[in-house]
This record gives structure tokens, C-alpha cells and sequence, in this order.
């Protein structure tokens, strides 16, 4: 971070002193304009000088004050946009447009005898708009404006005075002092152009570096977590086996225990004393209710709570709400079933296939939108699921994928899965009479 800083103080202090040095440029040529025509007047050589060119100059005074005026303004937005970087890039593209118009009006001032400002303009460009079409095409435009501004190039279709005619209107010791610090002021230029350029350059490499080396460290952690995540769904798996072994041996075992115990005694009672094996039967037949009762109740704790609380539809609402709230998810809910009294097991399984569907929508296929329907046609129930995410033409079934078609198979059902435009689920479970709607 420290040598991207550097980086970046660098170039900006670069960038001021291109600034300045075409301020420089520019006071250069317009003053050259204006003293040499003081100095063909005060030499009388205006006869001589206007034979020379081949169309009549702008006032000297108007170029000089014209210019300076123009690059003011320039400065200006520069100025402005270094001072307010968090510009939408509507207003990005307006600025460097902007300063584009304006720099090529000042060259056109100076008779194209200067372009070395497109370069400044060029590095103002890259330096606050992103890297997208547009700011290429603004680059790529600027390109072809610098290699086109040039005298010899408008001169046959622009009316426009020789700029070099200026500098030869000067003594040959004169005019060879003007020429010399005329080039190295271009040169100059030239020269923190392209140390601007290159340390821009290595200050992109230094960031995608950086970024490069954070994604890397990102994924890692996504790994760290991902395993620890599975390590915890291990540990809670195991947990919930200890769980349902103790919930089997404290009431079906001990209640198990008790029947063969009391069969073992009416065995050794049913010859020997009828009504008092009738009455161990009776004993025996309340234990077994009351076994069945611990495991209904056993079993009930694995439901979802939301079933519990809301029912089936509510639920379905309920988990909906839960997916739509913290992600981008639209789902959309059409349930057309009416007074139909599901088993606790169908409404779980289904649950659990319409969860499954909604977590594999957003995480694998990157779906913003669900469509989940559920009705009856003749005697089956229909559930279908489609989003509109990527999908997959061979579709190969995880973990989640099985359990689900397990599950669906235990209360009778068929489950199809279709990967060709989207993801489509689509379950069909037969109906009871006394579940069907009336």
C-alpha cells in the first residue's frame, strides 16, 4: 500500500508539472507572435513579412491573451476535477470532453504550431475515468488529434498562418535562441509524458498485483470457511445421531425392554391364570401406546419450527420472506390448494424440497428470479420450481439433489429435474382420499 502511494503522489506530482511547463509552452509561442510583429513593425519589415504567408494573422494581441485565457480555463477543470474525484462517469466524459474542445481551440490559436497539450489532456483522461469503451475511444480519439494537429497537415484545408514564419522573422542568432528553447520545452514535455506514462503503468501492475494477492488470500478464507462449515455440519450430524440414539434408547428401548419382559410373563401365565395374563396384556398394551406416543413426539422435534408454528403454506410464506430478505431473490408463490390435510411427513419432505430448490437456485445457478407453483390436478399434487438462472444440460445430482428424490420417494412420489433453460423441479406425489380437496 505504501508503494502504491508513492505511486500515486508521484504521478499527480508529474502531472503538475506538465501542467506548468505548458502554461510555459504557451506564454512561449504567443509572446514569440507578439514580439516578432512588434519587431517586424519597429524594422519595417511588414511589406517582406506579409509576402511571406499566405493569409492574413489574427491580431497578436488576441493570440496572446487568447491562449493564456484558454489554458486558464483549461487549468481550471483540471483543477476542479482533481479536487472532486467522486464524479458519476456521465460527468467524467462531459469534463474530458470538455477539455478535449479546448485544448484543440488553443492549438488552433497557436496556428498548430504547438500540440503538446493533447499529451497533458491524455494523462488528465486516464487518471479519473475508468477503464471502460468510452474512455478508450476518448484516449484513442485524442491519438489521432495529436498526430493530425499539425501545420502541414490543416494548412490545406484550414486558413492558417505558418507559425515558423514568426521565429524567421527574428535575426539568424535570435531566431536560432527560440528554436533551441522551444525544443526543450517540447522535449521536456515530451519527457514527463512519458515518465508519467510509465509510472502510471507500473502503478496498474503494482494494483492488479495487490488485488490479484487479496483475491487469492479471499478464496482461502472461503475455503477456511467452507471447511469449517462442513466440519460443523459434521459435528451437528454426529450430535443429532447421539441425540436420536438417546431419544430411541430412552423411549423405545425401555419401552421395548418393558413388552418383551411382560410377553415373557404371559407366556409363563396364560396356562396357569388367564385373567391375570389378560390383565399383563392390558399393561402391555398401554406401555406399547405409550412407546409410540414418545417416538411420535421424538420424531415431531425434527420437524421445522415453521411448520409447527405457521403450517404448510404459512411456512413455505414464511421461508420466502427469509430467502427474499437478505438477497436479490425474487420468488414468486402460487398455491391454489384449499382445505387439503397433509401428512406431517409430505409437508415436511415438501418443505424441504422447496428449501433445497431455493438454496441451489442462488448458490449454484445464480437465479434472480423463482417461480414455485403448487397444485392439484385429478388425484396428484404438483410442485414446480424454475428459476431463470443458469442451468445445466447434464445435470449430475449432488448430495442435496438425492436426498431430495430419497425423500420424495418415500411418501410415493417422482421427482424430475430439467436444466435446459434455467433449473425446473417438478414433483408429483399421489393424493389420498382424505387429503384430496374438496
Amino acid at each position: 500500500m505504501i508503494r502504491i502511494r508513492n505511486y500515486h503522489k508521484t504521478i499527480i506530482t508529474l502531472h503538475i508539472l506538465m501542467i506548468y511547463f505548458n502554461l510555459l509552452i504557451v506564454i512561449f509561442y504567443g509572446g514569440v507572435y507578439l514580439l516578432s510583429t512588434r519587431y517586424i513593425i519597429q524594422n519595417e519589415m511588414s511589406r517582406a513579412f506579409l509576402d511571406k504567408l499566405t493569409y492574413i494573422p489574427h491580431h497578436p494581441l488576441y493570440v496572446f491573451f487568447g491562449s493564456i485565457i484558454l489554458y486558464g480555463i483549461l487549468m481550471l477543470i483540471i483543477y476542479y476535477r482533481h479536487t472532486h474525484k467522486n464524479f458519476r462517469e456521465q460527468w467524467n466524459i462531459i469534463y474530458s470532453c470538455l477539455e478535449v474542445f479546448l485544448c484543440f481551440i488553443l492549438i488552433y490559436l497557436l496556428y498548430m504550431g504547438y500540440n503538446g497539450v493533447i499529451l497533458l489532456v491524455f494523462c488528465d483522461c486516464i487518471l479519473y475515468m475508468r477503464e471502460d469503451k468510452s474512455t478508450m475511444g476518448m484516449l484513442v480519439g485524442l491519438v489521432i488529434i495529436y498526430l493530425l494537429s499539425n501545420y502541414d497537415v490543416f494548412s490545406p484545408f484550414v486558413h492558417m498562418t505558418d507559425p515558423d514564419a514568426y521565429f524567421e522573422a527574428f535575426s539568424s542568432s535570435l531566431r536560432g535562441l527560440l528554436m533551441i528553447s522551444r525544443n526543450i520545452l517540447e522535449t521536456m514535455n515530451i519527457l514527463l509524458f512519458i515518465c508519467f506514462i510509465i509510472l502510471y503503468i507500473g502503478n496498474q501492475i503494482e494494483e492488479n498485483e495487490n488485488i490479484a494477492k487479496e483475491l487469492d488470500m479471499i478464496n482461502q478464507v472461503n475455503q477456511e470457511l467452507r471447511n469449517y462449515a462442513a466440519i460443523t455440519e459434521k459435528i451437528g450430524e454426529d450430535n443429532e445421531r447421539k441425540r436420536l440414539a438417546r431419544e430411541i434408547h430412552d423411549t423405545l428401548g425401555h419401552a421395548l425392554t418393558g413388552i418383551a419382559a411382560g410377553v415373557d410373563a404371559c407366556i409363563a401365565m396364560i396356562d396357569i391364570d388367564p385373567k391375570a395374563t389378560k390383565q399383563q396384556l392390558i399393561v402391555i398394551s398401554k406401555v406399547v401406546r405409550q412407546g409410540i406416543g414418545d417416538v411420535r413426539n421424538s420424531l415431531n422435534k425434527l420437524r421445522p419450527g415453521a411448520l409447527e408454528e405457521h403450517g404448510f403454506q404459512g411456512a413455505i410464506e414464511s421461508m420466502i420472506e427469509e430467502f427474499t430478505s437478505v438477497s436479490d431473490l425474487k420468488i414468486d408463490f402460487n398455491y391454489t390448494l384449499e382445505h387439503v390435510d397433509f401428512e406431517n411427513t409430505k409437508e415436511d419432505v415438501l418443505f424441504r424440497a422447496i428449501q433445497e430448490s431455493i438454496t441451489n437456485s442462488s448458490r449454484h445457478g445464480h437465479a434472480t428470479h423463482i417461480q414455485i407453483d403448487i397444485y392439484q390436478q385429478d388425484n396428484t399434487l404438483y410442485l414446480k420450481i424454475k428459476d431463470n438462472g443458469c442451468g445445466c444440460d447434464d445435470i449430475i445430482q449432488g448430495y442435496g439433489l438425492k436426498q431430495m428424490r430419497e425423500r420424495i420417494g418415500m411418501i410415493n412420489g417422482e421427482v424430475y429435474y430439467d436444466g435446459s433453460d434455467g433449473f425446473l423441479t417438478t414433483i408429483k406425489i399421489p393424493m389420498q382420499r382424505g387429503e384430496n380437496c374438496d
